[in-house]
């Protein structure tokens, strides 16, 4: 593609809520855009748990990369808190902190189409897997919740029972119905995908999504 028609066509942040984040809707020309609660910030956000530089997004040719720039709170993409510099994608999800999604991210460039992978959208409070919507228990849902926002990290039976039921793991009356949960959870996956294994056990420990 032409460079011109892509200088014509860079990416957005769109504000998901017009009180908090000014402006409402930013072009991305710069190398580097910044966001944060700091007046001098590209996109200002003003929250509480916002740090004042909370993050970047860093321009690399086609690609917008975001970096978390040692935030207090954390940055989030589709719901997952970033632990590395995240690429977006079209309509990516970015929360700062706590709560919400803030800023929803558009590339007019952008080619990839729906996402491969499960995502969560906190807007709809729903899981997606390879863009179509998981249709899960309430308890399923916690499970899977938990485990996505901690994804590569190992999730106790003791974090697993005091997301689902709000009380630490005892095996007496939390073994049985934990493995049926987590059964259930695969096959849901399953049914969506065949060949797809995101949920490993550790044995005598707990649980971690891989993806």
């Amino acid at each position: 593609m032409p460079e011109q028609q892509h200088k014509d066509q860079v990416a957005l942040l769109i504000a998901l809520n017009v009180q908090q984040v000014n402006p409402p809707e930013f072009t991305l020309r710069n190398e580097v855009s910044t966001i944060g609660r700091e007046p001098g910030c590209d996109v200002v956000v003003q929250r509480r748990e916002v740090s004042r530089l909370h993050a970047r997004v860093e321009r690399q040719g086609l690609r917008y990369i975001l970096i978390d720039a040692n935030s207090s709170n954390g940055t989030y993409v589709n719901g997952r808190r970033l632990n590395e510099p995240h690429s977006l994608e079209n309509d990516d999800l970015i929360g700062l902190g706590s709560g919400p999604s803030l800023l929803k991210f558009i590339d007019p460039l952008d080619t990839f189409v729906p996402s491969r992978g499960l995502r969560y959208d906190d807007q709809l409070m729903v899981f997606l897997l390879d863009g179509r919507a998981l249709e899960l228990t309430p308890g399923q849902a916690k499970l899977l919740l938990m485990l996505y926002r901690n994804t590569g990290r190992l999730c106790t039976r003791d974090e697993c029972a005091q997301q689902i039921w709000g009380q630490p793991y005892e095996a007496a009356q939390h073994a049985a119905a934990l493995d049926m949960l987590v059964a259930g959870l695969r096959a849901r996956i399953r049914q969506a995908d065949a060949d797809l294994d995101l949920i490993k056990t550790r044995r005598g420990l707990g649980y971690v999504l891989e993806q």
